[in-house]
């Protein structure tokens, strides 16, 4: 294996690359090298890929402050020693973490359950829309049956009258 890094030659292959993309010494930030975006996640997205994010993340939501430690004896002892050392420092955070993932996993639950009320709401007021054209066409039709009606009874009147 061999251990020997041409620094030279790397930062030649930079300066190359860098002269290829035309960038410029007067680029302040990061976010002014042109690069590819990663695709955009909220373009697109339907409910599906929200159920099956939201079924992610009710499963996955609790981290465990430590992995499971493996290996040499002697080097399981020194990182369970680190372990005791830090525990003060890591496992607050992880819980708080871990509070903030559950709150937040709760809160995508809550409007994802409203979005789909929202959406029976929605074949409610359409029920509702064609509820009330139903009525409208019979109340049309009660009143023309009444006109009708009273001009039968009038028209009856005047044979009885003859």
């Amino acid at each position: 294996m061999d251990n020997n890094i041409n620094v030279e030659e790397i930062m030649s292959q930079i300066k190359r690359e860098i002269k290829k993309k035309n960038l410029t010494a007067d680029m302040l930030s990061f976010e002014d090298v042109p690069y590819e975006k990663p695709t955009d996640m909220s373009s697109g997205s339907s409910l599906e890929d929200c159920d099956s994010a939201l079924t992610y993340m009710n499963t996955h939501y609790y981290i465990q402050p430590y992995k499971e430690l493996q290996g040499n004896p002697l080097k399981v002892f020194f990182k369970k020693v680190i372990r005791k050392l830090t525990k003060f420092y890591v496992e607050p955070v992880v819980f708080e973490q871990n509070d903030f993932n559950a709150n937040t996993t709760k809160a995508l639950n809550s409007l994802r359950s409203a979005v789909n009320t929202g959406s029976e709401s929605s074949d409610m007021n359409d029920r509702l829309q064609v509820l009330e054209l139903a009525q409208k066409e019979l109340t049309k039709r009660i009143d023309s049956l009444e006109r009708e009606n009273a001009a039968l009874r009038e028209e009856l009147g005047k044979q009885r009258t003859e």
